[in-house]
Order: structure tokens, then C-alpha cells, then sequence
């Protein structure tokens, strides 16, 4: 309630009608002034919403060295009032800008190059913008506890792109890190161990159903084995078959003798290099989930008769 005092009736009971846009007398009725209204064109209905919604400028960043809230000073060489500046204040102004660009930490020099080789991974290996800010927090925690020192930045940044994955339950794996960076994939598994130790992360295991919709797609097998390959997965899951085995390789085996099962076969070298694995390891799996689960109609034909099936999706439109 405003204190203004009304025109008409000099009544001080002046009433503020946001919805409306304006300022009544509750005496008389009279329309006092028009209201601009400042609420956010937003809205929220909790207060984390709120906190989370409220802004003033740019969004803060972890894939940004400062975070995106420094400052930076224009390249005019033009006042307020649009004129040409003295040549002594545009030699002070190149002075303040290669400043402003020059950072002595060693720190943020470190960051700007892990964050811009961060960004690379991401956008080869398409991970959306969360798992890349975890990964670039997780980088941040690193070089804060002094874990990059005498380290590759390439492999650290790898290894954090790998843990923010795993923490989102992102089906990338280490195989397909490597083939982005020029690190082995041993030295990236060091850096990962370095993290979950220095910094007590403790990821989840990957789910082998995750991986399985990206198998069989590379595989161009229909929903029907995708779906035959889950049911196998989680027999397989309640007998604790895949305790310390590679989830990939375990997919690969669910799939492949979903694929046994509906006909829809596709050869062991076929299933092995899809899963990036070796079809030795694919058969010890397959053997161990075939004798578990007692499974009826697995039957591994050889010669031509083990030729691969392909079926067209009837839910799969072109």
C-alpha cells in the first residue's frame, strides 16, 4: 500500500493492482497512476526454483576459466561522447587490455587450456552440457588439491570426462575417450584412479542396460532382441552374473544370444567388435550366462547356418 495521497479525496488508502497495472483510491476509486511492473517474466513455485531462476547477467559457467563474470574492456578507441581518444590514453588502453588478457597464475593458464581441450572431448563424443560442467568441476577440485602437477592435462581432463560420465550413467567408455585424445587408455585409467582416491569419488558402476540400446543399434537388430536382450540382462543382474565384469562384454553376450533366440543372429566377430571386446571374452560370458540361467533354444550354429539374420523393424520408420 502506497502513501500517496489520492487527488480526489485526499485519502492516504491507495492500493497497488499489479495485475491491472495500476494504483486505485480504495475510498473512491479513482485511478491514480499507472504501475510499470518490475516482478520476473518468470515464475516460480519453490524457493530453490526461485534462487535458481533469479538472475543478473550472464550464466555462470564451470566450462569458463572465470566462470564468465570477468570483465572485459572494449577494442573502441572511442569516449562516451563518441570521440576519438588522446594517443597517450589508447596507448594506456592497449596497456589495460593486454593486462586484463594476462593472468600470472599458472592456475587459470592451466584451466583455459584443460577447459578449451575439455570442450574438444565433449563435443566429439556429443555429451550434453551437465557432463561436461562435472567434468570441469571435478578438473577444478584436482588442480585445486595440486593432482595436475607432473601430469598430462589432456589425460586428467580424459579421466574427468570419463567420471562425470559414469556419474550420469552416460555410456561412454574408455575406448571411446581414447580414440579422441593422443593418450593410452592405461594412462587414462591411472588418472581416473588418482580421482577417485585423492578426491574420494566413488562412481557408480555402469549399468550393462544402458549400453544396450547403442549395441543394437550398431548392430541394426530390432526392438523385439533389444527387448528378448534386457530380459537377459536382468536374470543375469539377479544372480549377480555381472560382479567384476566389464559391462560392455556383458551386454555384448545378453545381445548375442538374444539374438540366437529370436533368430535374428549375428556372428561372435560381429557382436565382439561392437562391444570393443574380443569374441574369447565374448564366449566366456556367453557360456557363463547360458549354464547360470539354464537357457532353452541357445544353440551356436556353425557354417553357413550361423550366417547373419537381418530383420526389418516394423516400429522403425524411414
Amino acid at each position: 500500500m502506497s502513501r500517496d495521497r489520492c487527488p480526489n479525496c485526499n485519502s492516504e488508502e491507495i492500493v497497488s493492482d499489479f495485475q491491472r497495472g495500476e494504483s486505485i483510491c480504495s475510498n473512491c476509486g479513482l485511478v491514480v497512476s499507472r504501475l510499470i511492473d518490475t516482478t520476473p517474466e518468470w515464475r516460480a513455485f519453490s524457493g530453490e526454483e526461485k534462487a535458481a531462476r533469479s538472475r543478473t547477467g550472464g550464466p555462470v559457467s564451470a566450462l569458463k576459466s572465470d566462470y564468465g563474470v570477468s570483465s572485459q574492456i572494449s577494442y573502441g578507441n572511442m569516449d562516451i561522447h563518441g570521440k576519438k581518444l588522446e594517443p597517450n590514453v589508447m596507448a594506456k588502453m592497449r596497456r589495460l587490455r593486454w593486462l586484463n588478457r594476462r593472468d600470472s597464475r599458472s592456475q587459470i593458464r592451466n584451466l583455459r587450456i584443460a577447459l578449451r581441450e575439455l570442450r574438444r572431448i565433449a563435443s566429439q563424443l556429443e555429451l550434453c552440457e551437465e557432463i561436461a560442467e562435472a567434468a570441469a568441476t571435478t578438473y577444478r577440485k584436482a588442480l585445486k588439491a595440486d593432482l595436475i602437477r607432473g601430469r598430462s592435462i589432456e589425460s586428467m581432463v580424459a579421466a574427468a570426462v570419463y567420471l562425470a560420465a559414469r556419474q550420469y550413467n552416460n555410456p561412454t567408455t574408455l575406448k571411446d575417450i581414447e580414440k579422441t585424445i593422443n593418450a593410452d587408455r592405461k594412462v587414462i585409467a591411472r588418472c581416473f584412479r588418482l580421482y577417485v582416491q585423492e578426491l574420494r569419488i566413488r562412481p557408480t558402476p555402469i549399468d550393462p542396460a544402458v549400453l544396450l540400446s547403442r549395441l543394437c543399434n550398431e548392430l541394426e537388430l530390432t526392438t523385439a532382441t533389444q527387448n528378448e536382450a534386457l530380459k537377459i540382462l536382468e536374470e543375469s543382474k539377479s544372480r549377480r552374473l555381472d560382479m567384476g565384469k566389464n559391462p560392455l562384454s556383458v551386454a555384448a553376450a545378453a545381445i548375442y544370444i538374444a539374438g540366437i533366440r529370436t533368430g535374428e543372429r549375428r556372428t561372435q566377430q560381429q557382436v565382439a567388435k561392437a562391444a570393443k571386446t574380443t569374441p574369447v571374452t565374448l564366449r566366456n560370458r556367453f557360456r557363463e550366462i547360458v549354464d547360470s540361467l539354464e537357457l532353452a533354444n541357445v544353440i551356436v550354429k556353425r557354417g553357413a547356418a550361423s550366417a547373419p539374420v537381418y530383420v526389418r523393424d516394423p516400429w522403425k520408420f524411414d
